[in-house]
């Protein structure tokens, strides 16, 4: 080979290297897309699945709410039965009273717990302020129970809240 065939193999294989490496970066640039597509598309078939669960979850709401009133007609109805002597009611009440208050446990639903507590405007809602020895904003009495489904409010619990300590009159 001479010295004018080298120069144009030279040339041709500088432009070839040249071509080579703008093939490559293409190359890993689609790599690079392709890569963050799917993970777009991962990251997609995740939310969708967390919605459909907290679907799922929240669906039976709206006719749990209205099964909480029932227990709380069942709840009085149990104070109310106290005071009769008929063992066979009473039994019976006790009874659909424990199978609700099974199925709204094993649907998620838990009565709050509010006696004693601070007032959060959140979860409470508040019918009456009383003079009491409690501190200020402190719930000293339920006049309806509160409910938690998966964490979520399903009922404010009805309280009456302590005012502070009565005032002496002078």
């Amino acid at each position: 080979m001479t010295k004018k065939d080298q120069k144009p193999q030279e040339k041709l294989e500088v432009q070839l290297a040249k071509d080579l490496e703008e093939k490559s970066k293409i190359i890993a640039d689609y790599e690079n897309t392709l890569k963050r597509l799917q993970a777009d598309f991962e990251n997609y078939v995740k939310r969708v699945d967390k919605e459909k669960l907290d679907y799922m979850k929240f669906a039976a709401a709206k006719i749990l709410a209205k099964l909480v009133h029932i227990v709380d007609d069942l709840d009085r109805a149990l104070q109310v039965l106290e005071k009769t002597e008929n063992k066979e009611i009473k039994a019976g009440i006790h009874m659909v009273h424990k199978q609700f208050h099974k199925m709204l446990e094993e649907e998620g639903v838990k009565e709050m717990t509010c006696m004693g507590k601070k007032v959060d405007p959140y979860c409470h809602e508040i019918i009456e302020m009383k003079e009491h020895e409690s501190p200020e904003g402190t719930i000293i009495e339920v006049a309806q129970k509160g409910y938690h489904v998966h964490d979520k409010i399903l009922r404010t619990a009805k309280v009456k809240v302590s005012k502070g300590k009565p005032q002496e009159k002078k």
